[in-house]
């Protein structure tokens, strides 16, 4: 009865080895390999057009720029990765805290993190002390 388990459980142990190294020598996407050198690219959907564009804008005019200090929760979220509430967050930090001196101090907000910092840091600027702006008509 001992033996008889021993093997039972040796065949399984085998067998699942056995599964494992196929699935590991056996390239996930053969097909995919062969046929896209084959295939003609996708017709570009307004959407995927939308999306190639928004990648290749990396960089802002100096118009497009947002002082943060200045900035009103709708504008925040025209940033990318920011929504709602991390605007309404940067809205209440500045208004407890007082004017922004760099950039820099955008990290301090719950909720923005080294990526999502990188990821909007060419959109917003702090001016330098004693600079006014006009304030901006939003209809």
């Amino acid at each position: 009865m001992l033996t008889s388990l021993l093997v039972r459980v040796a065949m399984v142990a085998l067998t699942m080895g056995l599964v494992c190294w196929i699935g590991w020598t056996i390239p996930a996407s053969r097909d995919a390999e062969i046929r896209l050198p084959l295939l003609p690219a996708p017709p570009a959907t307004p959407e995927l057009q939308f999306q190639r564009q928004a990648r290749e804008f990396t960089r802002p005019s100096v118009s497009l720029t947002l002082d943060v200090n200045r900035a009103k929760q709708q504008d925040f979220e025209r940033l990318p990765g920011i929504g709602p509430v991390l605007a309404r967050r940067i809205v209440e930090y500045r208004e407890s805290r007082g004017a922004f001196q760099d950039i820099e101090q955008l990290r301090r907000v719950k909720g923005i993190g080294k990526k999502t910092f990188e990821g909007i840091r060419a959109f917003v600027t702090v001016p330098p002390t004693g600079v006014t702006r006009p304030a901006r008509k939003t209809a």
